[in-house]
C-alpha cells in the first residue's frame, strides 16, 4: 500500500461532492434553495479557489500544470483503457487531468456568475447582485443555467467512469480517495509523489475561506 492522495485533496474532493449534490437537487427542486442554495454555492467557490491554490503549493500529483498534457496521451489512455490495459498511476492519468481541469473551470464559472444573480423571483440574491446592470445580470443568469447543465453531464460522466475503470481495468477509484492509499500492483516502480505541508495546506484552507466568507458577508 502507498501513499497516492493527501488529507487536503481528499477533504476538497468528498466536500465539493456534498455541496455540488446538495446545489443539484435545490437547483432542480427547490427544496432547500431560498435558504441554502446560495450558501452552497459560496463554500464551492470557496473550494475552487482553495484547489487553485493547492495546485500551485500543495502535492506534485496535485500540481494544475502536472495535468496539462498532450491531448493525444489523453486520447491513448482510453484506446488502452477500452482495451482493458490501462496502467496504475500515482495521481491522476491523462484523461483524468483533463477532466479535472474541465470541472474546476465550469464550477468556477457557475460559483461566479451565482454571486450576481438572482432566482427568478428574486427571493435569493447573489452577495454582488445588482452591481452590474440588468442586460449583464441577464447573461449571467442564462451562463448560470447552461452551465449547470453542462456540470450535470460532467458529472454523469465522472460516475460513469468510475464504474468502467473498476470494471475493465480493475481499479477502484473511490477507495483511495478515502484512504489516501492504493495497492500498487504494477511491476514498475511507483512515480516519485512530494507531498504538500499539511500547515501550508490549513493555511491556504482557512485564508480562502475568511476572504470568501467577507465577500459574501457571512461575517
Amino acid at each position: 500500500m502507498i501513499k497516492i492522495w493527501d488529507v487536503w485533496v481528499r477533504l476538497f474532493h468528498w466536500s465539493l461532492v456534498l455541496a455540488v449534490g446538495f446545489l443539484f437537487i435545490s437547483g432542480e427542486t427547490g427544496a432547500g434553495f431560498f435558504d441554502w442554495h446560495r450558501l452552497a454555492g459560496e463554500i464551492v467557490l470557496a473550494l475552487v479557489v482553495f484547489r487553485l491554490f493547492w495546485g500551485i503549493v500543495g502535492s506534485s500529483n496535485a500540481r494544475l500544470l502536472s495535468l496539462v498534457v498532450n491531448p493525444l496521451r489523453a486520447v491513448s489512455h482510453l484506446r488502452e483503457l477500452a482495451a482493458r490495459k490501462a496502467p496504475q498511476e500515482r495521481g491522476h492519468n491523462a484523461a483524468g487531468g483533463w477532466a479535472v481541469l474541465v470541472m474546476l473551470l465550469l464550477l468556477f464559472v457557475q460559483a461566479i456568475t451565482g454571486m450576481f444573480i438572482a432566482d427568478d423571483e428574486e427571493w435569493v440574491e447573489g452577495a454582488f447582485h445588482g452591481v452590474l446592470p440588468s442586460a449583464n445580470t441577464d447573461f449571467l443568469y442564462n451562463i448560470h443555467h447552461m452551465n449547470a447543465g453542462l456540470l450535470q453531464l460532467l458529472v454523469l460522466i465522472h460516475v460513469v467512469m468510475i464504474a468502467v475503470y473498476f470494471l475493465f481495468a480493475k481499479q477502484n477509484l473511490i477507495r483511495p480517495m478515502i484512504t489516501g492509499r492504493i495497492k500498487w500492483l504494477s511491476d514498475r516502480e511507483p512515480p516519485v509523489v512530494r507531498f504538500g505541508s499539511f500547515i501550508t495546506g490549513l493555511i491556504c484552507f482557512v485564508a480562502v475561506f475568511v476572504a470568501v466568507a467577507m465577500a459574501a458577508n457571512w461575517l
